[in-house]
């Protein structure tokens, strides 16, 4: 993983040395700032630069927006002003914003403020510090709030707007794309929890912590305003602090400072998180932060100071990258090192260096690292001197601006560790197992994730089938931790063979240590072994049946249903291994023989974790999927009939699911009134055809996150057979029940003119006759019974006939 740097060493206090939290902790409720309107008229333009403006080029994030009852004539300047900020700001994360148009008060233009705010998180730069998700995600690395808004900003919708984006703001308008810029910058981190309230200064929240803007308020005196060893939260001389006139904001990636908004009189929403309206002249970009916004005023640039404020949050950032030392066993004198040192900063390349210690850092030493033009990494040697037992180390690197950055953070309270002698530790593994295997195609594809403190030296399978242990078999290595092969099993099995394997990882250690997946036992696999192919099928699953090979999936009446369906487990596994999908499979032992124009339906509710907006199936962030698959080569190989989809293609699905999140888990359940008709065609894919012979399944695919209830299935019908009904036979209104049936079936309505016996058969799906019944003088009774009682459940075709051959056929199922 790529880890980002963005702690200055220069400005560390007291402050920073509590103890880091195991929790992460969220806020939802934060101050929002607000734009006030000046009555006054200032008519003047600040362009944006034009590096700034979004083009055909790649852009460095991601902004998706969700307008609210937004008027469409103010859509395009809200998305020109997005289209700025998509250069100046860098995260592999999507920034959802929501933007709302509202009645607010006459003096109040807008507002905008974080969706949420996160402390402790992976990849937080400071413990019990508040970042604004949108920025937390960044440095995470991971979704942390979902499908909800990462900023929420909203519009005066009584406000005599200007709409347009060439900044040629009439002098009684207000100039829509300097507000949507404004309010950005406080959705990205211009925000915290200062506050006064009740004759005192505080921190607006429960754990009385600051934001990361809170961190740099200091004032003339060079004094942390968020060090509580300074000023108590909260505390009549924190107040006294924040209306003093006299702070500033640090600035962590130049060294410098900006004054900031603290007027005499507490002004809640402007004091603190603006600057002074006179604090730059006309012309000035990093006017844009400041409370009040002028009639005919616009300003389509984000001032430099801003945005070095945003690159001291956290926005810009230095990356550490190939830093680990791993532990071995043979003590050496000399041991040669190297990192990659870059990110969005540039570096002094002479400043990179790592400092270690073999006693905690009571005593160290440090090693400079010279860069190497070649492989484009740093290098030296760390003088070990044949020391043995754990070492200690971090990384230093300075930015052509004099600012040093450390790995970890907080270096050397935080460091790094490896160790020199006997190992004992067993390697990591993490491996999916797989659960099915084709009988006339004898083989899994088997991957694992194995890591190691030293080195791993292989990743084999060890499997036995019948009970007879067969010669292992070792995956291939695919680097960055990852093994996977081609298990051909040596010998033709059928489904009555018990098939079983296990994955061990062994280290490249003088031991051999070992870890084994699962950690006692085997893992078992069933083998799936074909029937014969059928023209069509129907279950509705009421009833238990063995007609499809499952794995993970059930036919059962879940809680919430009248009666029985194809489901998930609920809720469903999520994946043991990271960046790889568990697979839950139920696949129909019957292959069906496609005709022209055949449908594929069924019921279903999928409740299963919906991927990042506008990603594909076959991405990486579309994270949890249903699939329908077909196999023309009896499950030697797959191809999608459907592409996979998630919750997100219904609306209450997708509602159900994301609104009912707790932790990593959706609570939200299954039930009938979720009931969803899919309709296939099958051969309206070009992968399939009519004539072939296909076996189909159903596959949910799960990632290491998310969870929920997962996927039901019912009234699955592949080209179901029709009712024939030959014209010479005067039969109408012939009717068959009760369809389903438990143990004996009616037809009424069947006469004939040139005969009088009746000759029932039922048959099964391959056309074997499970029932033959004459009865005699029959042909114009009023209501004929056949009794079924030993017939298996299942579908079947009942043809009626006289004995001139004139026959009805016509579709029955046994529960």
């Amino acid at each position: 993983m790529r880890h980002l740097i963005i702690i200055a060493l220069v400005i560390i206090g007291a402050f920073y040395a509590r103890a880091e939290q195991s929790d992460q902790d969220r806020i939802t409720k934060i101050n929002a700032p607000i734009n006030i309107a000046s009555e006054d008229s200032k008519k003047s333009f600040i362009a944006p630069h034009e590096s700034n403006l979004k083009s055909g080029s790649v852009l460095n994030s991601d902004f998706q927006v969700e307008f609210v009852n937004f008027p469409e004539n103010a859509k395009p300047a809200f998305l020109y002003a997005i289209s700025i900020y998509e250069n100046l700001i860098s995260s592999s994360m999507p920034i959802k914003v929501r933007a709302t148009w509202e009645s607010k008060s006459s003096n109040v233009l807008a507002q905008s403020t974080p969706g949420s705010m996160y402390r402790n998180f992976n990849g937080a730069r400071l413990s019990d510090v508040y970042y604004p998700v949108a920025l937390a995600e960044k440095l995470a690395e991971s979704e942390l709030n979902g499908s909800e808004p990462d900023i929420e900003c909203s519009f005066n919708s009584g406000v005599n707007w200007y709409y347009g984006t060439n900044g040629d703001c009439p002098s009684n308008q207000y100039d829509f794309v300097t507000i949507v810029l404004h309010e950005l910058v406080h959705g990205l981190g211009f925000v915290g929890f200062f506050d006064v309230e009740n004759g005192v200064g505080t921190l607006n929240n429960n754990a009385k912590l600051p934001s990361i803007y809170d961190v740099y308020i200091y004032n003339q005196l060079n004094e942390q305003l968020a060090n509580e060893n300074l000023f108590a939260c909260p505390s009549a001389a924190l107040k006294a602090q924040l209306l003093s006139e006299n702070l500033n904001l640090k600035n962590n990636s130049t060294s410098e400072s900006i004054n900031v908004y603290a007027p005499k009189s507490w002004n809640n929403g402007s004091s603190i998180y603006h600057y002074p309206e006179n604090e730059f002249g006309n012309g000035n970009a990093n006017a844009l932060m400041s409370p009040f916004i002028f009639k005919g005023e616009a300003i389509h640039a984000i001032g430099e100071k801003t945005l070095d404020v945003l690159a001291s949050l956290g926005w810009k950032s230095v990356s550490f990258d190939d830093y680990e030392i791993k532990d071995f066993e043979e003590a050496c004198e000399k041991l040669p090192v190297f990192v990659q040192v870059g990110g969005e900063m540039d570096i002094d390349k002479s400043s990179v260096k790592i400092s270690f210690s073999t006693d905690n850092f009571v005593s160290s030493q440090t090693v400079s690292l010279k860069y190497n033009e070649e492989n484009q990494q740093f290098e030296g040697e760390l003088p070990l001197n044949y020391a043995k037992g754990k070492i200690q180390y971090y990384y230093e690197a300075k930015t052509t601006a004099n600012v040093t950055f450390s790995y970890p953070e907080r270096a050397p309270e935080q460091k790094l560790t490896f160790r020199v002698g006997d190992d004992y530790f067993p390697p990591v593994l993490q491996h999916n197992p797989e659960k099915l295997v084709n009988a006339q195609h004898p083989f899994i594809n088997v991957s694992a994730i194995a890591t190691d403190n030293v080195a791993i030296e292989k990743v084999q399978i060890e499997y036995r089938i019948n009970g007879q242990d067969q010669d292992a078999f070792t995956l291939n290595s695919e680097g960055a931790d990852k093994y996977s092969g081609k298990l051909e099993f040596p010998c033709q099995l059928n489904c009555e063979d018990v098939v079983e394997y296990r994955v061990v990882a062994i280290d490249n250690t003088n031991r051999g240590n070992k870890r084994r997946l699962p950690t006692s036992g085997y893992y078992a696999v069933s083998v799936f072994e074909a029937e014969q192919p059928i023209r069509g099928y129907f279950n509705n699953f009421d009833s238990p049946n063995t007609d499809f090979e499952i794995s993970d999936f059930e036919v059962t009446t879940p809680a919430g249903f009248i009666s029985g369906n194809l489901h998930t487990i609920n809720p469903y596994p999520e994946s043991n291994a990271d960046n790889n999908k568990y697979n839950l499979i139920a696949q129909l032992k019957y292959p069906i023989v496609l005709e022209e124009n055949g449908l594929m339906s069924f019921d279903e509710v999928v409740l299963v974790e919906p991927g990042e907006a506008g990603t594909v199936y076959t991405e990486d962030k579309f994270w949890d999927f249903v699939i329908v698959e077909g196999s023309k080569n009896n499950g030697k190989s797959w191809l999608p009939v459907t592409d996979g989809y998630d919750s997100s293609v219904d609306e209450l699905w997708n509602s159900q699911f994301t609104g009912s999140l707790k932790s990593a888990v959706s609570q939200a359940a299954g039930a009938d009134n979720l009931f969803l008709k899919q309709t296939i065609n099958l051969t309206d894919n070009p992968d399939f055809a009519a004539g072939d012979t296909v076996i189909f399944r159903f596959r949910l695919a799960s990632d290491k996150a998310i969870t929920g209830w997962g996927w039901a299935i019912d009234n699955l019908s592949i080209q179901e057979v029709t009712t024939a009904v030959d014209e010479s036979l005067t039969a109408e209104d012939v009717t068959i029940y009760p369809n389903p049936f438990k143990s004996s079936i009616f037809i009424d309505g069947f006469q004939s003119d040139v005969a009088a016996d009746v000759e029932v058969i039922i048959t099964d799906l391959y056309g074997k006759t499970v029932h033959r019944e004459t009865l005699y003088d029959a042909a114009n009774s009023s209501r004929i019974q056949i009794d079924l009682p030993h017939v298996a459940p299942g579908v079947y075709m009942a043809s009626i006939s006289d004995n001139q051959l004139n026959t009805i056929t016509q579709k029955i199922i046994k529960n």
